[in-house]
């Protein structure tokens, strides 16, 4: 799949955008961290007539389940900088700030390092697991816990081990980018999956992927966020990222709808 530009986007706080934007990285997280129980990979329950044979099976995919939680990282990105409710859940209650990420600059849709691309990681809400065999034949092996790149066969239990995901959380139209977490070591290690380093955040580990220059492309800063403090990132992250555009939100309170307009530092602003 040939794809000029695809930019997506990640809502987070204030400290969390400026770590982003000065490291020049972004986060991926293992699974048993998230919010939702229900993110956890699962493989579909199978069908035994012999009760010991099933019991050995069910055995076996407890320990492919666990093998695939521990060792893939998943980063968490959306279509829209402008939702007001992912805006209160995971912006600071419009204190932080909104990243655009040119996906295809920072390699996050090449298939030789993502075992799911950008290009393939939207999510599907549903309103329960589907526990049919699957219908797709793959014609290679798969190396549970030990994939970096993207096995196209496999895609259909891809999808229901990292995409499926409840019919409540559709507002956030994710698209998720998922990554083999395996040779990643406590320093900084370059596996086929990218460059990481592991940062301790909230007493859990956080695998920062090393981006290429230019992959930041837009900063959204919220409603409520500090002033002083914009303008102080306003002018660090133009000397890092010269190309970068950085955007200021706003209300519409007769629409009850959010826009944006391009960021001016305060000293620079018309005072009336």
């Amino acid at each position: 799949m040939s794809i000029r530009e695809m930019i997506l986007y990640k809502y987070v706080s204030f400290e969390a955008g400026k770590k982003i934007i000065l490291g020049n990285s972004i986060g991926f997280s293992q699974t048993k961290f998230f919010n939702d129980p229900f993110d956890l990979p699962l493989y579909p329950e199978e069908d035994f007539d012999h009760a010991i044979a099933g019991m050995f099976a069910g055995l076996h995919t407890m320990a492919k389940n666990y093998i695939w939680a521990e060792n893939t990282g998943i980063s968490s990105l959306t279509r829209t900088p402008t939702n007001p409710l992912m805006w209160a859940h995971y912006a600071n209650k419009h204190e932080g700030m909104v990243i655009g990420i040119d996906t295809v600059i920072a390699g996050l849709t090449r298939e030789e390092s993502n075992l799911i691309p950008a290009q393939y990681g939207s999510v599907i809400y549903v309103s329960r697991r589907s526990n049919e065999p699957f219908i797709s034949k793959p014609q290679t092996g798969l190396a549970v816990g030990a994939t970096h790149h993207f096995p196209a066969d496999h895609y259909e239990k891809l999808q229901r081990l990292f995409l499926h995901k409840p019919m409540c959380w559709a507002y956030e139209e994710e698209v998720r980018v998922v990554k083999c977490l395996k040779g990643v070591s406590s320093e900084s290690s370059e596996t086929p999956s990218g460059q990481f380093k592991i940062v301790k955040v909230d007493n859990r580990d956080l695998y920062l992927l090393n981006l290429p220059p230019n992959s930041l492309k837009e900063v959204y800063l919220g409603i409520r966020a500090d002033d002083r403090a914009s303008d102080d990132l306003f002018h660090e992250s133009k000397k890092l990222h010269p190309l970068l555009s950085v955007y200021e939100c706003s209300l519409d309170r007769s629409n009850l709808a959010m826009g944006f307009h391009e960021y001016m530092p305060v000293a620079g602003r018309a005072v009336p």
